[in-house]
């Protein structure tokens, strides 16, 4: 019986914390409440600080690896000082969003 809650415990864990290993984070302009989700909102990828978006704070495992409310380089720094940040999904380029204009 031991051994059986100790494989629980063990298949808890494991399961528990690559559950909630990238979470994003921001503010509802709505009601201004914190929403947290595992997946990231439509408006994440937008490269500059769109003021018009809410502010998105990416976290791996508690360290932020990127944050929308930085300029396009900025973001792209602290991308790279995490492994998981080239993961993320792409950032699309300022020069991009002027190009489709």
């Amino acid at each position: 019986m031991k051994h059986v809650l100790e494989i629980i415990l063990v298949a808890f864990c494991t399961f528990s914390a690559g559950a909630t290993a990238q979470v994003y984070q921001w503010k509802d302009p709505e009601n201004g409440a914190t929403r947290i989700s595992n997946t990231a909102p439509a408006w994440y990828r937008i490269a500059y600080g769109d003021h018009r978006n809410p502010r998105v704070q990416a976290y791996y495992y508690g360290v932020l690896v990127d944050d929308s409310g930085f300029d396009y380089e900025g973001r792209v720094a602290l991308r790279s000082r995490t492994y998981i940040g080239r993961y993320l999904p792409r950032l699309i380029p300022p020069t991009s969003l002027q190009a489709r204009r």
